[in-house]
């Protein structure tokens, strides 16, 4: 954590949710490369168990990309840094983190960063991820973002699974995973372990 300097005023916390295929990631690292080229110092944050894409990379399906630290714990973050940015963060629990990312983050902001978060708010069976609702309930600002459903191409605010493979966290892409509206939402198909 970097040192606070006297008089730094508490940190932002910028919170940005959805179903997946929403865009979030994109406007992660957007509002990354513009801090970036604004001249700020930042850190890009995504979890280490997220093995999807290059390793070191934040990657949108929109084709834009920024480097970052892949975490399975807070990282010490060295003085200029001032803004951090932290994709995926529904996954930054339990075996996956070694810390508790709420506490991190809190120590973050009263050391006077920012800290801007992404990540999924409910999972495939539309029960909230714990750390993305608290998350959202301390946030100063939250955005919510909507996909279009695979099926009808209406706004959709759901993560559907395909079939069921026994596993909550689980990185996937569209072979694994749809946007759904609440009509066509629905469980994922039987048992299909080892997929």
């Amino acid at each position: 954590m970097p040192t606070e300097p006297a008089g730094a005023t508490r940190g932002r916390l910028t919170v940005i949710t959805g179903p997946m295929f929403a865009g979030k990631s994109a406007r992660l690292i957007a509002e990354a490369r513009k801090a970036g080229h604004e001249g700020m110092a930042i850190a890009v944050l995504k979890p280490a168990f997220d093995d999807r894409g290059a390793r070191g990379l934040v990657s949108s399906r929109d084709g834009s990309s920024i480097g970052c630290e892949s975490v399975g714990a807070w990282p010490d973050l060295a003085w200029p840094t001032r803004l951090v940015f932290i994709d995926e963060a529904q996954f930054l629990t339990g075996a996956n983190y070694r810390g508790d990312l709420i506490a991190d983050i809190e120590r973050a902001l009263d050391a006077g960063l920012d800290v801007m978060v992404s990540g999924l708010d409910t999972d495939y069976h539309r029960t909230p991820f714990a750390v993305m609702a608290e998350l959202a309930a301390r946030a100063d600002a939250h955005l919510h973002l909507a996909a279009r459903c695979h099926r009808c191409g209406q706004p959709a605010r759901w993560t559907a699974k395909r079939a069921e493979t026994g596993r909550l966290l689980e990185v996937g892409d569209d072979e694994l995973y749809e946007a759904r509206c609440d009509m066509h939402w629905t469980e994922p198909s039987a048992a299909c372990h080892g997929q």
